[in-house]
């Protein structure tokens, strides 16, 4: 019985390809590389490289191997071709046949899925929501990635909600790449912390502290005026998009994760705080932040094998 699978999280920059122990949900081994976002034969030839460089390095028997899982930035077809990635991959971006073409160069079995939803996978199977009903992961790295597990798997077919990090939830005229003014991505992402930085004039004010959202979050602990307005106005528009996800999919816990997720830690009470409105009366649930860290991606493309 094959034991392990591969697991292949695309980012926006780099590409993580990691071999996963399925039953102790353990990432053995990884490999990283910048991503190839152009030409369709070197990123399926850099991926078979890594893959084969996974196995020397672990000595892992590829007949041990169940197949390879892959959460890749867009709508994914149930023929595991990939669309709309909003130029992030542009040869993705029309009806890519992934899994076809990787199938045929690695001689294994592929699933493919939104990358936000496998994140939730991996939390649902391996991280804090094991054991849960319905668990929400709200991923905010670049962007904000949101995916929802009901008893261990995907609560809908194909992934229609992949745009969720685009409800609108403020007055604004900060502009996210979708065309559309004040998502709650182009306010809670990475991307957002640091432009709104750039509009308060962090480089000038702050000419000693690095334009990052985790310099930020520190600055802000350490009483930085600006730093201080900017995580405040940030808790304002997360809570605000909490409270709608709260409303369209009622989960028992939401996990937070992503690059931005370790600025969280100390405001994490102040956010499981805030009062939410209950879809119904008895209802509670609770906030908190992934253990899987960056291997949540690798271990939650390699669970789309999990039994």
């Amino acid at each position: 019985m094959a034991k392990y699978a591969i697991g292949v999280d695309i980012g926006g920059t780099r590409t993580k390809t990691g071999i996963v122990d399925l039953e102790e949900g353990k990432v053995k081994d990884i490999v990283l590389s910048p991503t190839e976002k152009n030409d369709a034969g070197l990123f399926i030839s850099g991926l078979f490289s890594q893959y084969r460089s996974l196995l020397e390095k672990t000595g892992i028997c590829p007949n041990h191997v169940s197949g390879i899982g892959i959460g890749a930035p867009g709508f994914v077809y149930d023929d595991g071709s990939v669309d709309s990635t909003f130029g992030f991959l542009p040869f993705m971006d029309l009806h890519y046949p992934l899994k076809h073409e990787i199938e045929n160069k690695f001689g294994l079995p592929c699933k493919v899925d939104n990358d936000a939803r496998v994140v939730a996978l991996g939390e649902a199977v391996y991280g804090k929501g094991k054991g849960i009903e319905r668990v929400l992961v709200l991923t905010l790295g670049t962007g904000l990635g949101v995916g929802l597990v009901v008893g261990g798997k995907f609560e809908t077919r194909l992934p229609y909600a992949h745009l969720g990090g685009h409800i609108t939830i403020a007055t604004s005229d900060v502009k996210c790449y979708c065309g559309r003014s004040g998502c709650l991505e182009a306010l809670v992402s990475a991307t957002g912390i640091t432009d709104a930085a750039s509009r308060a004039g962090w480089t000038s004010v702050n000419p000693e502290i690095s334009l990052t959202a985790e310099a930020i979050f520190d600055a802000a602990l350490k009483g930085n005026k600006v730093a201080v307005e900017i995580v405040s106005l940030f808790i304002q528009h997360l809570s605000t998009g909490i409270s709608n996800y709260v409303t369209l999919y009622v989960p028992d816990i939401i996990i937070i994760g992503g690059g931005v997720a370790g600025g969280l830690e100390p405001y994490l009470k102040k956010i499981n705080e805030i009062i939410y409105l209950k879809p119904f009366s008895t209802y509670s649930f609770r906030i908190a932040l992934s253990r899987l860290g960056e291997m949540s991606g690798i271990l939650g493309s390699a669970a789309l094998f999990h039994n």
